[in-house]
């Protein structure tokens, strides 16, 4: 048996590679998968009735308060959930792996015009500024050598972000404001059971489905390996981020989030000959760091005593600010419940 030490080490090693691995993956599989099936909101319909199989059969993790809490969460948080997801996968579509980790470390400009139409207070320093024009030149820089530039693309990634501040807007609403009793696989299987039938309508709605026969004729052994691990590998992202999470210092984990958008920044240049100029490299090293050092810029001003007569839940919107940095999952609720997660 290896000494205590030892084992420590080699357990926390692997946690990190494996939170690597499936936080790049994530990405990747969804790219793979889009670019052997062009059904963006299909392939998310399919995901999202694989995260409620996978719920299911984990039936004591379900857990609510009463049907006043599930109707409240239900009747509001699932279409924005839907909205977020919807609008990845089809920005997804439409752009590279570079432009999609790129372009949304941009999320603090639309999180604080939104914010700011409902009134939660927001502490600008010299520190958030300086990040934010880091990361504006960082995207700036690489969207003007992106070889596949795609307006449809950012419009949907400009979708994608509104949708996902909404969505954490409301979940804290939720949460702070005479909060529901819900357990987080509950509030999943909410997001998931609910949305799934508004985003089949999406598919229906744009004709999706007038593809489905002739482009599910096609789809081979590789093509189903793809999509199934993408919904696998949901699944794995959330149980490793919540692992590492407990074995790691927030800002130590920042960092790995951050190494593994590199990864899949660097795997769209190497497997699927996107920009990898000079200076869309380094377009994109600023963006990453201009999110990093945005976070920490929103860590020191948080800690500074401006919020006495604050509202407690507008307080708790302040601390808990939505991180777009990332892959939307299909999760939702408070991080810090040690429960289910699953992708996007």
């Amino acid at each position: 048996m290896l000494p205590g030490v030892v084992r420590r080490h080699a357990d926390l090693i692997f946690t990190i590679g494996f939170y690597m691995f499936a936080s790049a993956g994530m990405s990747i599989f969804n790219k793979l998968t889009l670019v052997a099936l062009p059904l963006p909101l299909t392939t998310v319909s399919i995901q999202m009735a694989f995260t409620v199989l996978v719920l299911l059969l984990r039936p004591s993790e379900l857990r609510w308060g009463n049907s006043d809490d599930i109707k409240r969460w239900a009747c509001t948080v699932p279409l924005l959930f839907v909205g977020m997801l919807a609008s990845s996968m089809v920005a997804m579509q439409f752009a590279s792996l570079g432009t999609m980790v790129v372009c949304r470390n941009v999320s603090p400009l639309p999180t604080m015009l939104i914010e700011g139409m409902f009134r939660i207070p927001y502490v600008m320093t010299v520190r958030t500024i300086l990040a934010l024009l880091v990361i504006i030149g960082g995207v700036t820089l690489y969207e003007s050598h992106e070889i596949r530039f795609s307006l449809v693309a950012i419009v949907a990634i400009t979708i994608n972000m509104v949708f996902a501040v909404l969505e954490r807007i409301m979940q804290r609403h939720l949460m702070a404001n005479n909060p529901v009793e819900l357990s987080k696989a509950m509030m999943m299987l909410l997001n998931n059971g609910i949305g799934l039938l508004p985003t089949l309508l999406l598919a229906l709605l744009v004709g999706e489905h007038a593809t489905w026969r002739h482009k599910f004729a096609l789809v081979g052994k590789r093509e189903a390996a793809l999509l199934f691990g993408s919904c696998v590998n949901g699944v794995a992202i959330s149980y490793a981020g919540i692992r590492l999470q407990h074995k790691i210092a927030a800002t130590s984990f920042m960092v790995v989030t951050n190494v593994s958008k590199f990864a899949v920044i660097f795997f769209g240049v190497l497997a699927l000959g996107e920009s990898g100029s000079l200076a869309s490299l380094v377009g994109s090293a600023l963006a990453v760091l201009g999110g990093v050092l945005y976070a920490d810029a929103r860590k020191r001003a948080d800690e500074i005593p401006v919020l006495n007569g604050v509202s407690d839940e507008h307080k708790s919107l302040v601390a808990n600010q939505p991180d777009l940095g990332g892959d939307e999952g299909l999760d939702s609720g408070s991080e810090d419940e040690p429960e289910w997660r699953a992708r996007t």
